[in-house]
């Protein structure tokens, strides 16, 4: 027994160093999977966090984040969840909303619980606020206007019914601002900062839009119509936003168009792979690889219009834009993911799994991690 423990030991000393030198969303999963198994529910939940912090686009990153926070707070979501069907209440549906949102990081499930508790709640300014607070995650990824529209409209319904929720009028007047609209977000800056003087991020966008009120737009809604268009903010708007994301900047990233070619010959490695291709955000083809048994033009036109219907069709149910999927074709099975401006599609055949196809999306988010 004890040295099946040091062979363990040793294994996982193994990879806390690789990822100490080379950190992956395989290997650091790997890492916190293997703190679990070993029961060590701290050091898995610190290293959940900075695989986050570092992929935050990876799906397996995200999903295995929130399965550590879940099994830390099972209990308290099960209590609030039967507490609601007992006898519902604005603070539960609250507290629920904010743990799937702040807590694990699930928008979809905080938001389905948002709009449940505000259907039942509709003067709850904390749910308005995170509902807002959720719409803005999406503007911020998607650059639709009407994220942008929801989420002003959610931040001011909550200051309405709240005078005191400088959370909503700093964040309202943060997304004027990304959108160039200075004269509107700047009385709302001197109304929080009244109140609050000390507040850090609502003095340096105060300082920062004083200083620019000449570069101010014009009109809104036509700087927002710009932005869904560009699909990014303006540089103005990217200052504003690092103000309170220092770490977060535009969502676009340039890798050079060879590196992405041989990252996909790469593929040719894993049992069953057909051919891959890489969509820019626009749908416009960048890179694409095949062995020969579909035609890289072919596939390239199926990738295309699979994302096109998915973009319009997300936008149609206001659920936001593509991020990843999976299809059964005659051809094979095709994985798709949307990561930093890039659309990746593999297509693979028997005997790659579903697993083998996951692992090669990871790695493209790896390469585009690493530029």
């Amino acid at each position: 027994m004890g040295l099946f423990d040091g062979t363990k030991r040793r294994h996982l000393n193994d990879l806390e160093r690789e990822v100490l030198a080379n950190p992956t969303p395989q290997n650091m999963v790997s890492l916190i999977e293997r703190y679990m198994a070993a029961g060590d529910e701290a050091k898995a939940l610190e290293m959940a966090r900075k695989a986050v912090e570092k992929f935050p686009n990876s799906e397996k990153v995200q999903t295995t984040y929130q399965n550590v926070r879940r099994l830390q707070l099972q209990a308290e979501i099960t209590e609030i969840t039967k507490a609601l069907r007992r006898s519902p209440g604005k603070s539960l549906y609250e507290r629920l909303a904010s743990i799937y949102h702040s807590e694990l990081g699930n928008r979809t499930k905080a938001f389905e619980t948002a709009l449940e508790g505000l259907a039942k709640f509709p003067q709850s300014d904390g749910l308005h606020l995170i509902s807002g607070l959720i719409r803005m995650d999406r503007f911020h990824t998607d650059f639709l206007g009407n994220d942008f529209t929801e989420a002003v409209h959610h931040f001011e319904k909550a200051a309405s019914i709240n005078a005191n929720n400088y959370k909503a009028l700093v964040n309202l007047a943060r997304l004027f601002s990304e959108a160039g609209s200075f004269y509107k977000a700047k009385p709302i800056l001197e109304q929080v900062l009244r109140a609050n003087p000390g507040d850090t991020n609502a003095e340096a966008l105060f300082r920062f839009i004083s200083e620019n009120l000449a570069k101010a737009t014009p009109s809104l809604d036509d700087a927002v119509a710009e932005i869904e268009t560009r699909r990014e903010l303006s540089p103005e708007g990217e200052h504003v936003r690092r103000i309170f994301d220092p770490s977060q900047g535009s969502s676009a990233v340039q890798v050079d168009r060879a590196k992405i070619e041989a990252f996909l010959v790469g593929f040719e490695s894993m049992s069953g792979y057909k051919c891959s291709a890489v969509l820019t955000r626009d749908g416009q083809q960048y890179a694409s690889h095949t062995r020969g048994m579909v035609p890289k033009e072919r596939f390239t036109k199926f990738l295309q219009d699979i994302y096109q219907c998915s973009e319009d069709a997300s936008r149609r149910m206001d659920i936001g834009t593509f991020v990843s999927g999976e299809l059964d074709t005659s051809v094979g099975r095709l994985a798709m993911a949307e990561w930093k401006g890039y659309i990746v599609g593999i297509l693979a055949d028997q005997p790659a799994k579903k697993e083998d196809l996951n692992a090669a999306v990871e790695k493209f988010v790896s390469l585009l991690s690493v530029g």
